[in-house]
């Protein structure tokens, strides 16, 4: 076990200094300025009716339009760019052999990337309160600093979108662990997430996990009230337990050269 956190305190350094932390700040940042921008140039069309609170519909709205494609297009670009920092170094056949267990250089680089995914969905309720509230300020008639946010159902969302990407980044970091070619996992991942965009509405899509970041977003026929945990939340989790396994398994047979 003091291995393991050896390996996550050298991820975590290791993380300051490349591209893929400054992909966790952009993505948090991206959709929320864009709301606070339209919000400012556009208020007049988005004053809420008196006794509405405007918060629960601003923040809904940013979280449907981040879900179902730039969450999971940041998941495979970020597992890719995190995996190819030993990649493009050939660091992988220096680290494999140190008296190191590959478990643990393997699970600590997979335990950074869940870390930067945490904190990319933290640091987007953050922005998104933030790109209300200056809103507000700027045009008090949008009624933001009049009520206090709604965060029920927003929450939700949020929680059901994280565990819903869980699937895809298992998988994608799999897959750009096993290649060292940085476009074969992106490639790989951008189609196979267009594709479900393509058939999240078929039966057969809750089976397939690049359609969770869509499917989480909907509240089922069988669901009395939005849950935080509906069928989408636990095959992703099993699809994020089998494919780590599997990445491992694989990797602890690998001959790195």
């Amino acid at each position: 076990m003091n291995t393991f956190f050896i390996s996550l305190k050298n991820e975590v350094l290791k993380l300051k200094n490349t591209f893929a932390f400054w992909i966790t700040i952009i993505s948090a940042l991206f959709i929320p300025t864009i709301y606070f921008i339209y919000y400012t140039l556009k208020y007049e069309s988005l004053i809420p009716a008196e006794g509405v609170n405007p918060w629960s519909k601003f923040m809904i709205d940013q979280i449907m339009s981040s879900a179902s494609l730039l969450l999971p297009l940041f998941i495979v670009l970020l597992t890719s760019l995190i995996v190819q920092v030993e990649h493009k170094s050939s660091a992988f056949k220096y680290i494999f052999s140190l008296p190191i267990k590959k478990s643990d250089v393997y699970f600590g680089k997979l335990s950074i990337v869940l870390i930067s995914v945490t904190f990319t969905y933290l640091l987007f309720i953050v922005c998104m309160l933030l790109s209300g509230f200056l809103a507000g300020l700027i045009h008090s008639e949008l009624n933001f600093l009049s009520f206090t946010p709604d965060f029920d159902q927003p929450l939700k969302l949020i929680f059901r979108s994280f565990i819903g990407v869980l699937g895809i980044l298992a998988f994608q970091f799999w897959l750009s662990f096993r290649f060292k070619n940085f476009i074969v996992p992106l490639s790989i991942g951008i189609v196979l997430v267009i594709a479900g965009l393509v058939v999240f509405q078929a039966e057969e899509a809750i089976y397939f996990p690049y359609a969770y970041g869509r499917l989480s977003l909907f509240q089922t026929a069988i669901e009395p009230s939005l849950q935080w945990f509906p069928n989408t939340s636990l095959y992703s989790s099993i699809y994020f337990i089998i494919f780590s396994i599997f990445g491992y398994l694989s990797i602890r047979k690998l001959n790195v050269k």
